[in-house]
């Protein structure tokens, strides 16, 4: 439940934006989120729908990539991806997550006309 104020405020952030470039419909938002952001692409894409309904956004496509969280042995410095598991790759280290990474979710860009 968590993703409707953020899918509220897209919508608005968008429409503002839209309205600065005299656009009047938005075709597609892409979106960024980081793995552990605890932000579920279905709860956003249905909450998009319903609120997004009566705006500029109406029927714009939202298109998610998703980031990994990174994170750096405490041992030999390397960054990998959590995707890998927690221990380093190369030496077998513990490590650390890299700040910053990980619980990202914003707008990357959007498109319309």
């Amino acid at each position: 439940m968590h993703e409707l104020p953020v899918v509220i405020d897209i919508v608005r952030v968008i429409e503002q934006e839209a309205s600065k470039r005299n656009m009047k419909e938005i075709t597609q938002i892409y979106l960024v989120i980081g793995e552990l952001s605890s932000i579920m692409d279905e709860s956003v894409q249905m909450y998009f729908e319903i609120i997004a309904k009566n705006s500029v956004c109406a029927g714009a496509k939202l298109v998610f990539e998703h980031r990994p969280a990174m994170l750096k042995c405490s041992v030999c410095k390397k960054e990998f991806s959590h995707t890998r598991g927690f221990n380093c790759p190369a030496c077998g280290g513990d490590s650390v997550l890299v700040k910053g990474t990980g619980r990202e979710f914003y707008i990357q860009s959007f498109t319309g006309q």
